[in-house]
C-alpha cells in the first residue's frame, strides 16, 4: 500500500470513528490534537517510528484548539517531550556521522596492503640492480642477443617498479579531502560533495529531511513560547512583590506621619491648658 493510499485510509477511518468521539477519549492521538503525530512523518523511511493506531481526526483537533481545555490537559507538554527526545536522538546521530567522516582513517583503509607493496618494490629494485652488471658482461662477451633480451626484461621490471611505487604513495579516493562526505545538519544524512542540484533538491524535499525539519521548527517554537511565558511570569511575580510591599507600607503605623496639629498633640495640649489656668489666676 502506498503512502497516499494509507493516508487516505487513515483519514477515512478517522472520519468514521470520530463521528461520536471526544478529543479526550483515550483512543484519540493527543499529538495530532496539539500539532502533528511524529509517527506519520517518517513512514517507509530508515527512521520509521512504526504505525500509530490512534485516531487522527482533524475535526477533533479543531475542536480542541478552539476549546478552553487547550494548554490545560497536559497534551502540549507530553507532545514537546516526545519531539525533544527525537531531536536529541537526531543530534547524537549527526555527531556520530561527523565523527565518522572527519576522523583520521586507518592506514589499511587509506592504502590497503601497503607493506606488501613495499616488500615487492624492494625485491624488484634488487633484481634490477643485479641485472645491470649481467647485461654488461653479456655484451662484452659478444652475446649481444642475450644482452638485448635481458635489457628488455629489465625495462619491463623497471616499469613495474615505477607503477608499484605510485600505488604505494597513492591514497584511497574515498579518503581524499575533496571527496569526503558531508553531513546534513537537519536530518543527519550523508551527502556527496559537489553533488548535482537535482539530487540535493530531492534530498531536501525527501520525507526524512522534511520530517526532522518540522520537528526542529516545532521545538524552536516551543522554546520561544516557553521563554516568553517565563518572562511574563517573572514580570508578574515582580509586580506582585512590589504591590505587596506597597500595601504593607500603607498598613504600617510608622509609615504615615501624625497629621494632627501641633497643639492637638496630647503632650502640647496639656501644656497649653496649664498656661491658660495661670493667666486666669
Amino acid at each position: 500500500m502506498t503512502d497516499t493510499a494509507r493516508q487516505l485510509l487513515q483519514e477515512l477511518m478517522g472520519e468514521l470513528q470520530g463521528g461520536g468521539k471526544q478529543y479526550t477519549d483515550s483512543d484519540v492521538c493527543k499529538d495530532h490534537l496539539v500539532d502533528f503525530c511524529p509517527h506519520q512523518l517518517f513512514t517507509n523511511t530508515k527512521v520509521d517510528l512504526g504505525p500509530c493506531d490512534l485516531i487522527h481526526d482533524d475535526r477533533l483537533r479543531t475542536a480542541y484548539q478552539s476549546s478552553s481545555d487547550k494548554n490545560h490537559l497536559g497534551y502540549e507538554s507530553s507532545f514537546y517531550d516526545r519531539i525533544q527526545r527525537l531531536s536529541h536522538d537526531l543530534q547524537r546521530k549527526v555527531r556520530r556521522a561527523l565523527d565518522r567522516v572527519t576522523a583520521e582513517a586507518d592506514e589499511q583503509l587509506i592504502n590497503p596492503r601497503k607493506e606488501e607493496k613495499e616488500e615487492r618494490a624492494i625485491i624488484l629494485d634488487e633484481r634490477i640492480k643485479l641485472m645491470v652488471p649481467q647485461i654488461q658482461e653479456l655484451g662484452e662477451s659478444g652475446r649481444v642477443n642475450e644482452a638485448l633480451g635481458m635489457f628488455e626484461h629489465m625495462e619491463r621490471m623497471t616499469s613495474d617498479l615505477d607503477a608499484l611505487k605510485e600505488r604505494i604513495n597513492s591514497v584511497n579516493p574515498l579518503f581524499k579531502n575533496e571527496n569526503r562526505l558531508g553531513v546534513c545538519d537537519v536530518c543527519g544524512a550523508l551527502l556527496v560533495p559537489n553533488d548535482a542540484a537535482k539530487r540535493l533538491d530531492a534530498h531536501n524535499e525527501g520525507k526524512q529531511h522534511q520530517g526532522y525539519l518540522r520537528i526542529q521548527k516545532a521545538v524552536e517554537e516551543y522554546e520561544r513560547t516557553r521563554e516568553s511565558s517565563g518572562q511574563s511570569r517573572e514580570r508578574g511575580s515582580h509586580r506582585s512583590r512590589h504591590d505587596a510591599r506597597t500595601r504593607s507600607r500603607n498598613r504600617s503605623p510608622y509609615s504615615q506621619p501624625d497629621r494632627r496639629s501641633h497643639d492637638d498633640h496630647p503632650r502640647y495640649s496639656y501644656r497649653n491648658n496649664s498656661r491658660r489656668r495661670r493667666r486666669n489666676d
